[in-house]
């Protein structure tokens, strides 16, 4: 998975009119294994904050791809369920630890963003733009650890 590749997909994706995890989700199709279509489906509604300013596009994607690459599966018990709470919990908090808020609402009233390297480096300086390529980096920083990358 090539970051620089990652953070320019889901740029691309956005200016084009993907919301926010549209973009993001849309980005990892191939990693997991739904095609554009089902991103833009299963996305729609998650922009905006779901469309009422709550928690931000760009964190519900980064979500959608953790489940996908690791899914928590019924026949794997409370030991699945709590994997994926730990790893939702840590991605939002490394979002957190960039960016202070969470829900959309907030994060469009911040005057602050500072563009990540990769958003710097894309020339990436729209608001929303800067909240997705810097998730994108999130998410592949911390899917490469967790595959032990």
């Amino acid at each position: 998975m090539n970051k620089i590749d990652k953070c320019k997909a889901a740029r691309d994706y956005h200016t084009h009119g993907c919301n926010c995890a549209q973009s993001i989700l849309a980005a990892f199709h191939q990693e997991t294994g739904l095609t554009e279509d089902q991103c833009m489906a299963l996305a729609g509604g998650m922009g905006g904050g779901m469309r009422c300013g709550s928690i931000c596009g760009a964190i519900s994607g980064g979500i959608l791809v953790l489940g996908m690459l690791f899914p928590a599966r019924p026949d794997e018990g409370p030991d699945a369920k709590r994997r994926i709470t730990r790893q939702t919990q840590e991605y939002i908090r490394r979002f957190r630890a960039c960016f202070t808020d969470r829900d959309c609402a907030d994060l469009l009233k911040r005057k602050d963003l500072v563009p990540s390297p990769q958003a710097q480096a894309l020339g990436v300086a729209d608001h929303c733009g800067i909240l997705i390529v810097s998730a994108v980096e999130i998410l592949c920083d911390y899917i490469a650890e967790l595959k032990g990358e």
